[in-house]
């Protein structure tokens, strides 16, 4: 009997930006089961980047980034065509796997033409393994790419001016690579065992969002929760109403507080003033400069970015068991302690469901 083969591609398919288009569509390969996907924005500006570029500018050039399959969405961002969806993957990804997401961002032509901006869908719940290292193969969730009569990366883009008014997007490809794990249904599920894995899972991530219309104290502002299926996360990117010329501002004195309701049980598992506590746990943010600022380099803390992890609560690798649940049983509770009309929320809940199928070719 042999083993799996861990394989790791750089796709040839690419998708071409076409500013404030709809879904750029990509086919991924169908071999195996997908276990990462790492999307890199490789972005061409008017300019060489040496001057001011909007706070988080890379990361707008992703107002979605979606991973469907034929019957089934297995990852999708919320956010408007301020690009709020590919910053909060980017500071997901800083919480997952400590990387700034994009190289030093100075064009010299013609040494470097481009500057790249990589984001990473991880399926699983592991993305460091028991000793932190990478573990870009874990089978703690998976897409099943065997199964699918169709399986597309839908990249959608804002405006040229999403970076900034002055710096701007010229062109830009999105280039996809695929960690994948095959081999014999048998193999896979010796392998499953290997990392301790029992129940197969796949990504079913949702995104939601909506425009403030009040203040709201403790935790009063409230919106169901998506059931069925397992909730591991829920990130939520903030909003203000003001901007830096056209890219909106993330905000930090709008949503200070996190709470997860049980109505039913008349229990609340979390309950925490989220701002300061969220800014202060989070690695650096990224190496992105105010526009207010020259050259390319300012620290920038993620503020405006929050959010609640259910595993240490419930399931270690999967959060709360929601199957059977109905609506209304799970609510977010959110402390909205500023407003002003233009604010909003984008929120992401990041889910698992059950995977009965097979783990290998058909």
């Amino acid at each position: 009997m042999g083993q799996v083969r861990k394989v790791k591609i750089t796709q040839t398919a690419t998708g071409a930006w076409a500013a404030s288009t709809a879904d750029i569509a990509t086919d991924l390969d169908k071999t195996g089961l997908i276990t990462r996907i790492y999307a890199t924005a490789e972005i061409t500006p008017n300019q060489a980047m040496t001057t001011a570029v909007g706070v988080d500018g890379l990361f707008r050039t992703v107002q979605n980034l979606k991973i469907e399959g034929g019957a089934h969405s297995y990852f999708s961002l919320p956010g408007g065509a301020g690009g709020a969806g590919g910053v909060l993957l980017h500071y997901l990804n800083r919480k997952d796997f400590r990387m700034v997401g994009h190289s030093d961002g100075i064009i010299t032509a013609p040494s470097r033409t481009y500057v790249g901006a990589t984001y990473v869908f991880h399926c699983g719940s592991r993305p460091q393994d028991q000793f932190g290292r990478d573990n870009p193969f874990d089978l703690t969730a998976f897409i099943p790419a065997h199964v699918e009569s169709q399986l597309r990366a839908l990249w959608t883009t804002g405006a040229n001016t999403v970076m900034d008014d002055t710096t701007t997007v010229s062109s830009a490809v999105m280039r996809y690579t695929l960690c994948t794990v095959q081999g014999t249904e048998e193999e896979i599920r010796q392998e499953m065992a290997r990392q301790g894995v029992s129940t197969p899972m796949v990504p079913a991530w949702i995104p939601s969002s909506f425009p403030h219309v009040a203040t709201a104290p403790d935790y009063s502002e409230e919106r169901d929760i998506p059931t069925g299926g397992f909730l591991k996360r829920i990130a939520i990117y903030e909003q203000n109403d003001t901007a830096e010329g056209s890219t909106p501002l993330r905000a930090e004195d709008q949503v200070t507080g996190i709470a997860i309701k049980l109505p039913l049980e008349s229990n609340t598992p979390i309950k925490y003033f989220a701002g300061d506590i969220e800014t202060a746990m989070t690695d650096y943010g990224s190496m992105l400069v105010d526009a207010s600022a020259s050259g390319f380099g300012n620290i920038h803390a993620p503020y405006g970015i929050l959010i609640a992890d259910l595993r240490p609560h419930y399931f270690p690798d999967y959060g709360m068991d929601m199957r059977q649940m109905t609506t209304g049983a799970v609510k977010l509770g959110l402390t909205i302690t500023t407003y002003t009309s233009g604010d909003d929320s984008f929120i992401l809940y990041e889910r698992y469901q059950l995977y009965p199928g097979p783990l290998a070719g058909l």
